[in-house]
């Protein structure tokens, strides 16, 4: 049995070690480094959007005062059954707001509503945003700052949940701290895995280059990773920015309940299959058999006092690696949380990890009403 906890002790040693590795790169850029840069100026927002009534009235504010008033904003209506379309229209009527548009979509899906809002607006460079986001006055500047590289095709930025009371919402900013961390990593080494379509911009004329959204339409989600392979594919890793910068970030409102966050990471994982690439299918096996060992450890530590102690000990380790590395991520963004929060997110993880597992795999959620 002790040899158990020496292979849980080696394990722990080369999670703390990973995690070392992926903090290195964390190196948060200032924003006065794309300050003198001129912005681009042939631009479109697009904000897709579906049954969103109630988060859109804080986003069409939000972008009033954040972003310049000749700033080209579309929103694309895919098909809501509410009156979302109906109040962008009113808000767009009441304060006059010139360059502001709601398109219906030409098809069905995220992707299909993008497609419209690209078509749409004719712009050089396309920036994307959900309906639950809050941006700040220096968002627009940052994100295009990148483009005045004539190479540079796609920006990415990160996005984190807003600070609200209770530790299911300070676990989603921890976790969200490891995919921005996660994120930032494979774009320094030049491999992408991911990014966030709440917060990305790229050429149009890379968009057309790599045909859009062709191929994976049928697949409901996706927009973001699917465009992002394609366009590192076609012009590589270099062509690709990954800004951790504060002032690039874009803060989304935080799920309600677990079964919330297990649909949406279900529905996330469930594309594992799709990209056909090793590296995807290795990270999230190697996630699931990391949350499995972890929680195995429970029963493991009561059967001997041995063990219970060579427990405490990884357990400890596990907690003080977390907590220095994802802390630089969240401290990136003034967030700060006491070690109650992290030591019972660390518990919280692998078990919400494993609950979404059979959807993930089946390829089963439901998203925005839309079964899948």
């Amino acid at each position: 049995m002790l040899a158990i906890g020496i292979c849980y002790f080696l394990l722990v040693i080369s999670y703390t070690w990973g995690l070392y590795l992926l903090g290195k790169a964390w190196q948060v850029e200032s924003p006065c480094q794309s300050a003198s840069l001129p912005t681009p100026t042939d631009f479109s927002i697009l904000v897709p959007f579906r049954n969103e009534e109630r988060k859109l009235t804080a986003l069409l504010h939000n972008l009033l005062v954040n972003l310049p008033l000749a700033s080209k904003v579309v929103f694309i209506d895919d098909h809501s059954e509410d009156d979302g379309a109906a109040l962008v229209r009113s808000f767009i009527e009441a304060f006059d707001v010139q360059n502001w548009c709601v398109e219906p979509s030409k098809g069905q899906g995220k992707k299909a509503a993008l497609t419209t809002g690209i078509e749409a607006s004719q712009a050089k460079i396309i920036l994307t945003i959900d309906a639950d986001v809050s941006l700040s006055k220096e968002w627009l500047k940052t994100m295009l700052a990148p483009f005045n590289k004539e190479n540079i095709q796609l920006v990415a930025g990160p996005v984190m949940t807003y600070s609200n009371a209770g530790i299911f919402f300070k676990f989603q900013q921890i976790e969200w701290a490891s995919l921005l961390l996660v994120s930032n990593y494979f774009f320094k080494i030049g491999r992408p895995l991911m990014c966030s379509g709440a917060n990305l911009a790229f050429r149009t004329s890379a968009f057309e280059a790599v045909a859009g959204y062709s191929g994976n339409f049928h697949i409901p989600s996706g927009d973001d990773e699917f465009l992002l392979k394609k366009i590192n594919k076609r012009f590589g890793p270099d062509a690709l920015v990954y800004l951790n910068s504060p002032s690039a970030i874009v803060q989304t409102e935080p799920l309600a309940s677990p079964e919330d966050w297990i649909c949406q990471r279900s529905r996330w994982a469930s594309k594992w299959n799709v990209h056909k690439e090793y590296g995807h299918g290795f990270t999230a096996a190697l996630l699931v058999f990391f949350c499995l060992i972890v929680l195995a450890s429970i029963p493991l530590a009561f059967v001997s006092w041995k063990l219970t102690c060579m427990f405490l000990l990884v357990w400890g380790l596990k907690l003080l690696a977390e907590k220095a590395v994802l802390s630089k991520v969240l401290n990136s963004f003034g967030l700060i949380f006491s070690n109650h929060i992290w030591f019972l997110s660390g518990w919280i993880y692998p078990i919400m990890v494993l609950a979404s597992l059979p959807n993930a795999i089946l390829g089963k959620y439901t998203w925005k009403g839309r079964k899948n």
